[in-house]
């Protein structure tokens, strides 16, 4: 997943506020997922989590997207690809990259620069 060019916090910050996120929105509560993990860490995780999920409980894994407003058109893009061995790796990255366009965001807002 390339870098954004901007620079909204330092890494062990912007980790541990998406791992946060990440433990919010897909109910990783308890997990074992470290909060000092880095990027690679948390999207291997992820990938995990996104598999289970998948697997047990299609729906919950569906709703939980939509609550952290992933592009549907890319899912469904993903979801429908010819390569189906890819599909929890690159939902990883949908998902990662809409938590940190969330993050960016909130950090804006509270810094008055929205």
């Amino acid at each position: 997943m390339p870098r954004p060019a901007y620079k909204i916090m330092d890494d062990k910050e912007l980790y541990t506020a998406l791992v946060a996120k990440l433990s919010k929105d897909f109910s990783l509560e308890g997990s074992s997922l470290p909060v000092a993990a880095d990027l690679t860490m948390i999207k291997e995780f992820l990938i995990n989590r996104i598999k289970e999920l998948m697997s047990r409980d299609f729906e919950r894994f569906l709703n939980s997207l939509y609550r952290i407003d992933v592009s549907e058109s890319k899912v469904q893009e993903i979801l429908h690809a010819k390569n189906k061995i890819t599909i929890p790796d690159k939902l990883a990255d949908l998902v990662i990259e809409r938590q940190l366009l969330r993050l960016k965001t909130q950090l804006m807002y509270k810094q008055g620069k929205l």
